[in-house]
């Protein structure tokens, strides 16, 4: 079974734009490369008064998800990440959810190796 993509995204559409803040964006919107279909993540971190990050982090642990597009990750979520194996690229703002993965694809956005938030 082929990992997922997660795109923080503002809304729960494939033309939402991109959401800049890993653990505070208002949902992921993970694309399965074995289906082509998007399916709407919930994130529970714009509630959360600490630990958005990392509770995100479990939540695509447990969605099957291999790497995250965002524009900002902190140092917690960023260890949590990495611990998991998921690998998180950036150079996506100003895109939608469609156009920031189609941009991964063509190789066009560039991996964090260290947290940026």
């Amino acid at each position: 079974m082929s990992k997922k993509i997660a795109v923080c995204s503002a809304d729960s559409t494939p033309s939402s734009p991109v959401e800049g803040r890993f653990g505070r964006c208002k949902c992921f919107m993970l694309w399965d490369p074995e289906t082509k279909q998007y399916e709407p993540l919930a994130n529970t971190g714009p509630e959360a008064e600490h630990g958005a990050g990392t509770g995100a982090v479990q939540a695509l642990i447990r969605n099957n998800v291999g790497m995250v597009i965002s524009q900002r990750v902190g140092p917690k979520a960023y260890a949590a990440l990495e611990v998991a194996g998921i690998k998180v690229f950036a150079g996506a703002g100003g895109k939608t959810v469609e156009e920031a993965r189609q941009s991964y694809e063509a190789g066009e956005l560039h991996e964090l190796l260290t947290p940026n938030a």
